[in-house]
């Protein structure tokens, strides 16, 4: 595989893995030379088998995949990276001829395909899409499950009141409707006052709209109450 030249890119992000899966020894060892210069940390496996037993598949980083292989096949690795909700995006690699293969695989959630030979500025701008879109999603997953160990740290009672109040409604509202919900637990709007003040604490949160937003992602949100 041969490349057109392009004067230096800038700084790939901090410790951005790339694999290279490819039955080609020389497409690997093209690849894996490109990519070093350039700052990135390479991986190159022969087979699909041996990417997915010693990949580290929960990292965020970029896989250029041969659509045609060897044993399981560009197409079967890539499923087998979603059934195992990998953080890993992928580049595919195709030869002449497989295009509807390789469209089909971006419509299926692959960040691009690139047809062999491509040239260096293709092939490095989708690595570095794919290496940016698994850096931004593996931040949002830990911010979620940041968010949804907070929330799991609220009281029950917390997190009921905390619904009712991440719908805009005053406190006097979110006891009403917490009566309504269970008359035999009635509850103060100075109570529910000091659950919203305790809530905003453990949340890291300052306003009921940050409180919607919160509940929001994680899928936890009530609609508003109707008016009594």
């Amino acid at each position: 595989m041969t490349y057109d030249t392009l004067p230096a890119a800038a700084e790939p992000p901090g410790d951005t893995v790339v694999y290279i899966v490819d039955d080609d020894e020389g497409v690997r060892q093209s690849l894996a030379a490109l990519l070093l210069a350039r700052g990135y940390t390479v991986r190159a496996f022969e087979a699909g088998e041996a990417f997915l037993a010693q990949a580290a598949l929960d990292q965020p980083g970029c896989v250029l995949l041969d659509l045609r292989m060897e044993g399981l096949s560009g197409l079967q690795v890539f499923h087998e990276l979603g059934q195992r909700h990998s953080a890993l995006k992928t580049v595919f690699l195709s030869a002449h001829g497989e295009l509807s293969s390789a469209v089909a695989a971006v419509k299926q959630g692959a960040v691009d395909w690139l047809e062999k030979p491509c040239n260096e500025a293709t092939l490095l701008a989708a690595v570095e899409k794919a290496s940016t879109l698994s850096q931004a999603q593996a931040r949002q997953a830990q911010r979620l499950q940041q968010l949804r160990e907070r929330w799991d740290a609220l009281s029950p009672r917390q997190q009921e009141v905390a619904q009712l109040v991440a719908t805009g409604i005053s406190s006097k509202e979110v006891a009403r409707a917490l009566a309504q919900r269970d008359p035999d637990r009635p509850i103060d709007p100075r109570t529910v006052d000091t659950h919203r003040s305790a809530i905003f604490l453990k949340l890291d949160i300052r306003s009921s709209h940050e409180l919607g937003m919160l509940v929001e992602d994680l899928g936890v949100a009530l609609g508003a109450p109707r008016p009594a």
